[in-house]
C-alpha cells in the first residue's frame, strides 16, 4: 500500500505539472509587439489587420520584466481589439502601452499578471525608433469593455516606485478626455485600481466595476464619473458638486464640494483611502469605516466614527475630528503640511503596536503613534488643539516632528513607548495630561525648547523624562534643548516618583523636582491633578480587543471557476486511479 500511495502522489504531481506547462504552452511567449506609425504590425502574427482595427487571433504570453511594456500602440486612430482573448503576464510590467496615443479604442481584453493594464506612463524598453518623445498629451482614447486583474508589487518599497507598482489596471498620465467604460477592474493590492496623474484631464468613468481597488488621485481633474461599482456598491466620485446626502456607498472622493454628508461608508476591504476630500469645506463624516484623507480642506468634521483606521489630514486647517475610534493602522491621526488651527478631541485611539502595519513601519525606522503632528519631510502642523483623547499601546501617544504652538489638554496616555515625543517642535503647551504605565513619559530631541508642561500626571512610567542629544534627521549634530519650563510659576506637575516634603501643607513640594539633567520643576505637585472634565464622551474601550485584518482580496469569477473545475479533475483522477490500483493489488 505505501507504494501505491508513493505512486499515486508522483503521478498527482506530474499531472499538476504538466498542468502548468500546458497553461504557458497554449498561449504564445513572446517578447515586445508593437502596433507601428506605418500601421505594420511587429512581434507576432496573432494580430489581424482589417484597415484601422487590429484584432487579436490568439491568446498571448508575455515575457517581460519589471517597468517593461509588452504591447506598444504607436499608431493613432485605431481600434485594437482583444475579441475576448488573454494577454497573460508573470507579475510584473504593463500589458498595453499607450502614450501620447490619439483616439485609440482598446476593447475587449482579459488582462492577467501585470501590475499596469493600459499605461500611459514612462517604461524603461521604450522602442529606440519610436516617435513618442515629442508629441503632444494623449488625446480622445476609448478603453472599454475589458477585463483588467492586476497584481501590487510587494517586493519593491523605494518610493515613487512603490506607487508606481502597485497595481493599476489604467495608469493614466498627461491623458486628455479619456473615456473609461464599462471595464472589470480586479486588484490584489488595496493601494491600486486606476490611477489619474496630475496632467490628467477631462477623463470620463462610466459603469465600470472594482473589486479590490479604487482610484487614485490628490487633484480635481474633471473627471466625469458615473455609475461606476466597488465591490458592489457605490464608487462616488463628484468634483464641484455641493449640498448633497452620501450613504452605503463603497468609496467616496470628493474634490471642490461643499456642503456634503456623508455617512454608512463601510467598503468590503481595507482600501488606502475610502473616503478623501480635496479642496473641500464644510462637509461631515460620520459613521463609516477606513481611511479617511482631507487635502486641502477646511471647516470639516469628522465624528462618531466606531471603526476607523486612520485620518490624515494634509495642508488643511479649521476641521474638527471628535468622537471617533479609531485603530488597526500605524498611525491614527496626522497631521502634516500646514495643517493648522484644527481641534482633535474625544477620539478612542489604540493598539497602532499591534497593527499588521507596525512591523513595515519600525523597519522603515519609524514609530506607530497616536496622534502624529508633523513630517519630516512635508513640514509641520501648527496652533492645533489637541484634548480629552484616550490614547492607549503605542510607540508614541503623540509624536511631533517641527511643530509648534499646539496644546494638548486631558489627554489619557497609557502603555506607550513615549507618552509624548517632541522633535524640534517649540512652543507647545502640554497640561492636565495622565501619562501612566509607559516607557517614558515624555522624549525630548532636536533641540525641543520653549515648551510649557503643567498640572500633568506622570505615574508608573520607566523613566519620566529623556533627552536625547545625538545628531538625528531633524538636526546636523548634538543638540540641547533651552527654554522648557515645568510649572507655570505657581504650580508644577504630578511625579510620583517625587521623594520632597510638603511642611506647610499647601499641595506642592518644597524642593524641586529633578526631571532630566539640568530641567527642573519647581512646585511638584504632592498629589495627581483632577483633570477637567468637558463632558465629551470618548467612544468605548474594550482592553481585550484586538485588531483584526479583514484585507483579503477577491477571486474573479474565471478563476474560481478554475479552481473548482481543477479540483474536480484532480478528485475523478484520484478515484480513477485508487480503483485502478485497486484491482492490481486484489487481482
Amino acid at each position: 500500500m505505501n507504494k501505491t500511495a508513493v505512486a499515486l502522489v508522483s503521478f498527482l504531481l506530474l499531472l499538476a505539472v504538466l498542468f502548468a506547462v500546458s497553461e504557458q504552452v497554449s498561449a504564445q511567449s513572446l517578447g515586445v509587439i508593437r502596433i507601428k506609425a506605418d500601421g505594420t504590425v511587429t512581434g507576432t502574427d496573432k494580430i489581424r489587420q482589417n484597415g484601422l482595427v487590429y484584432t487579436l487571433t490568439d491568446d498571448l504570453y508575455a515575457s517581460i520584466s519589471q517597468n517593461e511594456a509588452f504591447i506598444f500602440i504607436e499608431k493613432s486612430d485605431v481600434v485594437f481589439n482583444g475579441d475576448g482573448h488573454v494577454i497573460q503576464g508573470v507579475g510584473w510590467g504593463s500589458a498595453i502601452y499607450m502614450l501620447r496615443s490619439q483616439n485609440v479604442t482598446v476593447e475587449n481584453f482579459v488582462i492577467r499578471g501585470f501590475s499596469r493594464g493600459v499605461d500611459f506612463g514612462v517604461v524603461s524598453n521604450w522602442p529606440s525608433d519610436s516617435n513618442y518623445v515629442g508629441l503632444p498629451s494623449a488625446l480622445n482614447n476609448r478603453i472599454h469593455n475589458n477585463t483588467i486583474e492586476v497584481n501590487g508589487n510587494v517586493n519593491n518599497n523605494s518610493g515613487n516606485q512603490t506607487l508606481r507598482d502597485s497595481g493599476w489596471c489604467v495608469y493614466l498620465n498627461d491623458a486628455i478626455q479619456t473615456v473609461i467604460v464599462n471595464n472589470n477592474f480586479i486588484c490584489h493590492n488595496t493601494l491600486s485600481g486606476v490611477y489619474f496623474g496630475n496632467l490628467t484631464m477631462g477623463t470620463s468613468l462610466l459603469d465600470n466595476n472594482f473589486a479590490g481597488g479604487g482610484v487614485y488621485s490628490l487633484r480635481s481633474n474633471q473627471t466625469n464619473a458615473r455609475g461606476n461599482i466597488v465591490d458592489g456598491k457605490p464608487l462616488v466620485y463628484l468634483d464641484s458638486e455641493a449640498d448633497q446626502i452620501i450613504k452605503d456607498a463603497g468609496l467616496v472622493y470628493l474634490f471642490n464640494c461643499n456642503n456634503i454628508f456623508v455617512k454608512n461608508v463601510n467598503p468590503e476591504y481595507i482600501y488606502a483611502v475610502t473616503i478623501q476630500l480635496v479642496d473641500t469645506v464644510n462637509c461631515e463624516i460620520t459613521n463609516s469605516y477606513g481611511h479617511v484623507l482631507l487635502v486641502n480642506s477646511s471647516y470639516n468634521s469628522i465624528y462618531n466614527n466606531n471603526q476607523l483606521n486612520s485620518i490624515t489630514l494634509e495642508a488643511s486647517s479649521y476641521n474638527e475630528v471628535f468622537a471617533n475610534r479609531i485603530t488597526e493602522f500605524s498611525i491614527c491621526i496626522k497631521l502634516y503640511g500646514e495643517s493648522n488651527f484644527n481641534k482633535i478631541y474625544s477620539n478612542l485611539l489604540l493598539d497602532t503596536i499591534y497593527s499588521k502595519d507596525a512591523e513595515r513601519t519600525r523597519k522603515e525606522g519609524l514609530n506607530t503613534a497616536a496622534i502624529q503632528l508633523g513630517d519630516i519631510q512635508l513640514g509641520g502642523a501648527f496652533n492645533n488643539e489637541i484634548r480629552d483623547n484616550r490614547i492607549v499601546n503605542h510607540d508614541c501617544g503623540f509624536e511631533f516632528f517641527l511643530s509648534s504652538n499646539n496644546t494638548l489638554t486631558a489627554n489619557v496616555i497609557e502603555n506607550c513607548n513615549a507618552g509624548i515625543q517632541l522633535g524640534r517642535s517649540h512652543y507647545n503647551t502640554l497640561t492636565e495630561n495622565n501619562i501612566t504605565s509607559s516607557r517614558c513619559g515624555i522624549s525630548i530631541y532636536a533641540e525641543s525648547s520653549h515648551n510649557t508642561a503643567y498640572y500633568n500626571n506622570f505615574i508608573d512610567n520607566q523613566f519620566q523624562c529623556i533627552e536625547a542629544h545625538k545628531q538625528t534627521t531633524l538636526s546636523d549634530g548634538e543638540t540641547y534643548a533651552i527654554g522648557n519650563t515645568w510649572d507655570n510659576g505657581q504650580t508644577g506637575n504630578y511625579w510620583d516618583t517625587y521623594t520632597g516634603k510638603d511642611a506647610n501643607g499647601d499641595g506642592i513640594g518644597d524642593t524641586p523636582y529633578n526631571i532630566f539633567e539640568n530641567m527642573k520643576d519647581n512646585y511638584p505637585l504632592m498629589t495627581p491633578f483632577i483633570t477637567s472634565n468637558t463632558n465629551n464622551p470618548i467612544p468605548t474601550y474594550n482592553p481585550e480587543a484586538r485588531p483584526t485584518n479583514n484585507n483579503t482580496y477577491p477571486l474573479n469569477r474565471e478563476n474560481t471557476i478554475l479552481i473548482i473545475t481543477a479540483v474536480i479533475i484532480i478528485i475523478g483522477v484520484t478515484i480513477g486511479l485508487l480503483t485502478y490500483f485497486r484491482r492490481l493489488i486484489f487481482r
